[in-house]
């Protein structure tokens, strides 16, 4: 029994240890080094863009969205609108095309959701001569100078690029300002380091940007729910980098409701979690045989991207520390549960961090206070993703009062 609680104790105290070392190391370096200058536009506009807006019964919020579009600070010749108006049964159709953008109507009950659509309109955008295109969200804002940075960067070399997906509505309350700390942590303290480091970056779904020789050379198949996912690992497989722009924000309404939590989390992490199971230690064996970090640090950050399941574990080896300490008391039992107090304490330094670098108001303070519940909450999610066999449908995320 004694050998039995070792062991225990050291299978989830060890990957949890990693994962806390993992996070603030980038933590580190995301402190250390300055933010890279995003320099002058290019005296002319190089690329032609087409921004890609896949739209399901979104008629309501539509128009806000294409009017940020409109207002970009690019040519007018040099970038177009398309709203694919997906399987809608609203007017999102009419609404785009009074808008005066191309709208691409699709109806395909068997093959829903965006992956799908995105893989359908490429093919009937990119004959038309584009040099990239640019996906958003209907309900994300571009930030007016984000197609000049996206241009530069694309004349330097990059052939795929992700903008800082920021939370537009961070304040409306304690639900949205939670995940608004947790988005940050996620974009300026993860993945804005393995930019900087060379390491592996996924795509997020929203802000992406994929020049055009990339969509030829790797056509976009990806039509499962997590599809930006899907096709960032065949990025890293191919040995295409992503790169990370800090500078560039798309703005996005989160959550806001449980309601909307729930479908939303319960989507992304059954997503998630299937290529978990599929592709993270794969990746990492295929790494390690081709001798390629690349591979190994794309497996291993698929192992620690959800956070709640990274928290879970640590419930865990907090859990069996604790009781291998009192039932097995002696050095290698107080030594684990030394180690777990320090994991505990590195994984809340790093999302204090997160809390600061976004900024501390009293309205927040009050926020902060909910914390324990709205983890929990997010914990649940994960945990019920974790326990189906199979992906979940595509749902659509509930808006407003819907």
């Amino acid at each position: 029994m004694k050998v039995f609680g070792h062991i225990m104790t050291l299978v989830c105290l060890v990957p949890a240890f990693l994962a806390g070392l993992y996070y603030n190391a980038l933590a580190l370096v995301a402190c250390l080094f300055r933010e890279r200058p995003q320099g002058e536009a290019l005296a002319e506009a190089r690329h032609r863009f087409a921004v890609v807006i896949p739209a399901h019964n979104e008629g309501r919020i539509i128009r806000e969205t294409l009017h940020a579009c409109s207002c970009l600070d690019y040519p007018d010749e040099m970038y177009s609108v398309f709203v694919i108006a997906d399987n809608c049964t609203d007017d999102t159709a009419e609404q785009a095309e009074a808008c005066g953008v191309e709208c691409l109507r699709r109806q395909n009950a068997l093959h829903r959701g965006k992956g799908h659509a995105l893989a359908w309109a490429f093919e009937r955008i990119l004959p038309q001569g584009f040099d990239a295109v640019v996906v958003l969200d209907a309900d994300s804002r571009l930030e007016e100078q984000a197609l000049k940075v996206f241009d530069r960067y694309l004349e330097s070399g990059c052939r795929v690029l992700q903008a800082d997906d920021s939370v537009l509505n961070r304040d409306e309350n304690a639900l949205s300002y939670i995940l608004a700390v947790g988005n940050l942590i996620e974009n300026d303290l993860f993945y804005a380091p393995k930019s900087y480091l060379g390491l592996a970056v996924f795509l997020r779904g929203t802000g992406m940007v994929l020049h055009r020789e990339i969509l030829l050379r790797i056509p976009w198949k990806a039509g499962s729910v997590t599809e930006d996912l899907e096709y960032s690992l065949q990025l890293v497989r191919l040995g295409v980098p992503v790169t990370y722009l800090s500078g560039v924000r798309v703005l996005s309404a989160s959550a806001s409701d449980h309601r909307q939590l729930q479908v939303q989390r319960s989507r992304w992490a059954g997503g998630n979690l299937r290529l978990v199971r599929q592709q993270a230690l794969r990746l990492i064996g295929e790494g390690i045989l081709r001798r390629q970090n690349l591979l190994v640090d794309a497996g291993w950050t698929l192992l620690v991207l959800s956070r709640p399941l990274v928290l879970g574990e640590l419930l865990l080896a907090i859990f069996w520390s604790v009781l291998n300490a009192v039932f097995n008391p002696g050095k290698f039992s107080a030594g684990c549960l030394k180690v777990a107090v320090l994991v505990t304490l590195m994984q809340g330094l790093y999302f204090f961090y997160g809390i600061m670098r976004l900024g501390i108001t009293a309205e927040r303070l009050t926020y902060l206070l909910q914390v324990p519940g709205i983890v929990s909450r997010l914990a649940g999610h994960t945990l019920l993703a974790a326990l189906g066999n199979e992906e979940r449908p595509w749902a659509r995320t509930p808006r407003g009062s819907e």
